[in-house]
């Protein structure tokens, strides 16, 4: 689905969505976002897994793949952290959360999702301070199966990107960040390097490093940084690093509201949305996707 709608799928993927670090705190936690420990850095020459490694991420995959393929429907809150070159610093020195934002994601196999923004904060400079942002301007995106609706606050319009028949029953899974719905082992071992990182001591997290191969995941991402809960595979976090820097988005899954297999209206919550008052409707055809392009080395 590269293209389709951007970074806002890279969000989440529907990812998800789609930091990484230890014990990413509580969804209450300030502005300054999670207080966590760095992930262990693997350098770009970093050496191949080795074979006990390798059979590691196989099983853990295999895992993963048997247990996303088992949850019909998800919804879940989210809270998320951005860190730009407009950060503020901490006490401490550390880099600080530009802005923060919460939201709720909604799935239903194998390619029905929801993705939106419900209230954000950003870094005031000047009154050195979170402010809440006014109005309605968070992301927000509805995929029926057949089509992806964007809402793009800046334009004031209601998007509707048809997808091409290749791409129905499988946009979300097949999506720049496949990590959070219907990951399938053999496609995320050709899209991305992977290896786990999962700290020395860590128990009840399995933390895992995705580097990717194809050029049109790299245009969104440098490294994608995911925490699985271990005792049931499901989301916990993840850190998703931008293309050449250090600018990065945080995702927490908060664990109390994630639901499966219950409380979603399937048809109000993926149908056609209704074009806001002061919007202009605006259609437009997907193209077929073409072959993928590996990554750069």
């Amino acid at each position: 689905m590269p293209g389709a709608i951007s970074q806002t799928t890279s969000v989440c993927v529907l990812t998800v969505a789609m930091s990484l670090m230890p014990h990413l705190l509580q969804a209450q936690e300030s502005a300054a976002g999670p207080r966590v420990a760095a992930a262990p850095q693997q350098a770009a020459g970093r050496p191949p897994l080795t074979p006990a490694e390798a059979a590691a991420l196989d099983r853990l995959l295999a895992a993963w793949e048997q247990r996303s393929g088992a949850v019909n429907t998800w919804t879940c809150r989210f809270y998320k952290w951005e860190y730009t070159a407009w950060s503020p610093a901490g006490e401490n020195g550390d880099r600080l959360a530009f802005s923060e934002s919460s939201g709720e994601l909604k799935y239903a196999a194998p390619d029905k999702g929801l993705y939106r923004v419900r209230e954000s904060r950003q870094w005031n400079p000047e009154n050195r301070r979170y402010e809440s942002i006014a109005g309605d301007a968070g992301e927000h995106w509805v995929c029926n199966g057949t089509s992806i609706f964007e809402f793009r606050h800046a334009e004031r319009q209601l998007k509707e990107t048809v997808l091409p028949p290749e791409m129905q029953g499988k946009a979300i899974s097949d999506g720049p960040l496949p990590f959070v719905f219907g990951a399938k082992a053999e496609t995320l071992k050709q899209r991305y390097a992977m290896r786990l990182i999962t700290p020395p001591g860590v128990n009840d997290q399995v933390w895992l490093e995705a580097i990717p191969r194809w050029q049109a995941d790299a245009a969104n991402f440098s490294r994608v940084e995911l925490i699985l809960q271990a005792r049931d595979l499901m989301p916990f976090a993840m850190q998703i690093y931008k293309p050449g820097g250090q600018d990065r988005d945080v995702y927490q899954f908060d664990p109390k509201t994630s639901l499966i297999d219950k409380g979603l209206d399937m048809l109000r919550d993926f149908s056609k949305p209704i074009t806001p008052l002061g919007y202009t409707f605006v259609k437009e055809d997907l193209p077929a996707a073409g072959t993928a392009q590996p990554a750069p080395r």
